[in-house]
């Protein structure tokens, strides 16, 4: 078995349980268009989503050009996606073994999904191999765990009540991509080359209270319910009531709302 196939099957069980409820997460919704409009898209353009999950992306994407496909290698968030944006095209499609023919795209958009790709590096090659010539791949990861209070605070309160070593499939490095040089590193191997990256520190709006936080942890990511579900069961409820005493001090009018740093990353086909 290849490196890190484990991870893949763990990931793509996680995001087929998740597609009714990832679409309900503010915070994506919310970081979409910022990040498309990095693509500097023209009516002409022929785009593809990877990771397009419940279909934001691409939706947004088809407000500038009708010539857009969404693909997800999780089947049932690719018919989310169709239910909620019928109109559109939506398709299932591993980002590291497209079906696609060389230089069928001018622009490639992929929002937060390279940090769930089991090998990022064939996907990168992907990318290039689809993109047309000078063609555009723009993605976004989150910022390192310790710049981001989300991941920050359930990294800090595992570290303290409960264990990382609970049996999780092993992933490539999570940072990888949310540290410039080491981005720019990974895509010019692959033949593409960074020609932005910058970080947004907006503020967003979780859309839940303190106390729903451990099960907005479960909705929106697949290896922070696993690293949750996995401890100690004599352990969980101090580390649940933990987390939700840790988010109090980010509650406003009833929600979380919390510093999301995130990376826009641009790359042209070399």
């Amino acid at each position: 078995m290849a490196k890190f196939d484990d991870f893949k099957n763990f990931e793509k069980d996680g995001w087929e349980e998740r597609a009714s409820t990832y679409g309900n997460w503010a915070v994506t919704s919310q970081i979409v268009p910022i990040a498309v409009e990095a693509l500097n898209l023209s009516s002409d353009d022929y785009v593809l989503e990877l990771a397009s999950g419940p279909g934001y992306g691409t939706s947004e994407i088809s407000k500038k050009t009708k010539n857009v496909l969404g693909t997800d290698f999780a089947e049932s968030m690719v018919q989310e996606a169709k239910n909620l944006f019928p109109a559109l095209k939506f398709e299932q499609a591993d980002a590291e073994n497209l079906q696609f023919e060389d230089n069928s795209f001018d622009k490639v958009f992929c929002t937060f999904g390279v940090l769930h790709f089991a090998h990022p590096d064939k996907a990168l090659s992907e990318v290039r191999r689809v993109l047309k010539d000078k063609g555009i791949f723009v993605f976004t990861v989150w910022a390192p765990v310790e710049e981001s209070p989300f991941f920050g605070v359930l990294a800090d309160v595992i570290s303290q009540l409960g264990s990382f070593d609970v049996g999780l499939p092993q992933g490539p490095p999570i940072d990888d991509f949310s540290d410039k040089k080491r981005a720019s590193v990974k895509l010019s191997a692959q033949g593409l080359s960074m020609i932005n990256f910058r970080t947004e520190d907006n503020v967003f709006d979780t859309g839940a209270s303190p106390s729903q936080m451990p099960t907005l942890y479960r909705e929106v990511g697949v290896r922070s319910q696993g690293l949750l579900d996995a401890q100690d069961t004599k352990k969980l409820p101090e580390i649940e009531a933990e987390l939700v005493s840790r988010f109090r001090k980010f509650e406003e009018e009833g929600t979380v709302k919390m510093p999301f740093p995130y990376k826009i990353v641009t790359a042209q086909k070399i």
